[in-house]
């Protein structure tokens, strides 16, 4: 086999911690690699140090015959990388932020527009429109767009499907599939294990080292107790006749835009709702209207018992709220983003230190009480963000994709929070794009074109639509969508 890849002995460590531990292993000309493994392994950094962003402590990496330390402005040249988070700048347009990256390797959208062709070309519609503006989907296509531009040799992916619906999702693997069939060498990270089935091999990384290579069904099933955790057996739940929401025709627009189209559903109190759909669907704005956030354009909406339009301010007092970017101060530390948020949502002062402890003893984090929360890896910053939401005990909590590129046991552990949150009496509000944890939910809403087109339990809409699991529910309602963005 042809080697393009070879990583020996990689050490990194960072303030006194080792995030890289000996790592070795090697990449096949031609071969789609995953890397995949907890929040925290390592990934990031072996991306990082593959790529020539970071120098290893020790150890050493060559990219087809260059060694990353000496020659990376040559390995800069072919390689394309596109991070665990998007690497756009918000504020240019979709065709500016392409012919930024064009000029990065002195050349012009144009000389090597026929890469790109199939991927741009589904975005370019909307050229002028800016990189912040776009849909999650539509944002991944620009930022691989942006990362094939100089036509690489090696392309280096780092979650690149984290926040991404599941039909989003698929279009993607089928471009990677076909950049595959066109010879180009793919190593990418994901904690979906449906994606990580897709590779040719994987290395599956823990506590900074690699424990074993091999083909993904495999190495799944070696460690499943982290990759592929039994799911949360939870037995049925009596439905309260009490209403926690109650929505009636809410309609939101912008401009000559309805993102929202005059929906209605009621939510009982306790109980775990999904609200569910592709990227764009109006989903967000749906939960920014029903949080106080933002004002709807016509009908109506009661939160906690409160008009969401008459009484914003009451509503946002009995609710809490976990945005898609966790709202954690990363300069703070664990401790004091606990005492800051319990303050903001009014928890007495002589409590706050009590629940304090209480909180981090409830979610494993009572060691890391003083640790700086950027230090923290991302299922740790998730459990304490969604402990934050909830800390002041309120009638009801909205998620909105709070487990987006968790790991699997990682993300068992969060909806083990959920439930016990739900045993406590406080209603949940989730979406996601994980259609494993749609599973988890008491009811589920689907949206597509910023209307409800289904509203059930799991069962009932598994045999509505004829299908074996969500997944294959989510597919069948968003091929009906009609708008792309």
């Amino acid at each position: 086999m042809d080697t393009i890849v070879t990583a020996e002995h990689i050490e990194k460590n960072y303030k006194g911690i080792r995030a890289l531990k000996g790592v070795s292993f090697s990449v096949n000309r031609g071969e789609m690699f995953g890397i995949i493994g907890p929040d925290g392994a390592g990934k990031t950094t072996l991306f990082r140090i593959l790529t020539t962003l970071v120098l290893p402590d020790s150890g050493h990496v060559k990219i087809d015959g260059y060694d990353t330390v000496h020659d990376y402005a040559a390995i800069r040249q072919f390689v394309g990388y596109m991070p665990g988070r998007f690497s756009l700048y918000q504020d240019l347009s979709v065709e500016e932020n392409l012919h930024f990256y064009a000029t990065l390797f002195g050349m012009s959208v144009k000389d090597n527009y026929a890469t790109i062709k199939d991927i741009y070309s589904q975005i370019e519609p909307f050229r002028k429109r800016r990189a912040g503006a776009l849909s999650g989907g539509m944002k991944q296509k620009l930022a691989l767009s942006c990362s094939l531009i100089h036509k690489p040799r090696i392309l280096f992916l780092d979650e690149p499907t984290t926040g991404v619906d599941p039909v989003s999702r698929k279009e993607f693997w089928d471009i990677l599939s076909g950049l595959k069939k066109e010879g180009m060498t793919i190593i990418a990270s994901t904690p979906i294990m449906d994606e990580a089935l897709k590779f040719d091999r994987v290395a599956f990384i823990h506590d900074g080292e690699i424990k074993g290579i091999g083909k993904p069904a495999d190495i799944i099933e070696q460690f499943k107790s982290i990759l592929a955790p039994d799911k949360i057996d939870r037995p049925p739940v009596a439905v309260s006749p009490e209403k926690a929401i109650t929505v009636k025709n809410l309609t939101k627009k912008f401009g000559n835009f309805t993102a929202v189209n005059s929906i209605s559903f009621e939510v009982s109190k306790g109980e775990i709702f999904g609200f569910l759909g592709a990227n764009g669907a109006g989903k967000t704005t749906a939960m920014r209207m029903l949080c106080g956030l933002s004002k709807p354009t016509s009908g109506s909406a009661t939160v906690a018992g409160y008009d969401v339009i008459e009484n914003p301010e009451m509503v946002k007092k009995r609710i809490g709220y976990m945005s898609q970017k966790f709202s954690l101060y990363n300069d703070l530390s664990v401790a004091d983003n606990i005492r800051l948020f319990a303050g903001i949502y009014g928890v007495n002062d002589r409590l706050i230190a009590s629940k304090t402890d209480e909180m981090l003893e409830r979610i494993g984090l009572s060691d890391q009480k003083n640790t700086m929360v950027c230090d923290l890896p991302l299922g740790w910053k998730q459990r304490l963000a969604f402990s934050i939401s909830i800390v002041h005990e309120p009638e009801i909590v909205f998620l909105d994709e709070p487990t987006g590129g968790v790991d699997p046991a990682t993300r068992k552990q969060f909806w083990e929070l959920i439930y016990d949150a739900s045993e406590r009496g406080i209603t949940i509000f989730v979406t996601t794009h994980y259609m494993d944890e749609a599973e988890y939910c008491d009811r589920i809403s689907m949206m597509v074109d910023g209307e409800i087109k289904a509203l059930d339990t799991v069962p009932e809409l598994k045999k509505k639509y004829n299908a074996a699991d969500m997944d294959e529910v989510f597919r069948k309602l968003a091929r009906g969508a009609l708008r792309t963005e």
